[in-house]
């Protein structure tokens, strides 16, 4: 893998656009100048999406609370979570 630096112009990048983001890929850092400044198309850094993801926290009431308030519900997946242990 390649970590060179590259610097063109807005326009030489648009006329290269899928080469510029071919390099980028590869690990090349490309450094585009536009309206006199400087922007950088870099490729992300290695790792699975799930662990660049931020943890959100969503719910405004506790998860268990969610499926506890349903007796029926509960009963209903005990015997299915039953039934997938007996099927192993």
């Amino acid at each position: 893998m390649l970590y060179t630096n590259f610097m063109m112009t807005a326009t030489v990048m648009r006329k290269n656009l899928f080469q510029v983001l071919d390099r980028a890929l590869q690990g090349e850092t490309v450094e585009i100048v536009y309206k006199g400044s400087k922007l950088r198309v870099v490729s992300p850094a290695a790792g699975s999406k799930l662990s660049r993801a931020v943890r959100r926290h969503a719910l405004l009431v506790d998860p268990q609370s969610i499926v506890e308030s349903d007796s029926a519900l509960m009963a209903d997946l005990e015997r299915q979570w039953k039934q997938d242990d007996k099927d192993l």
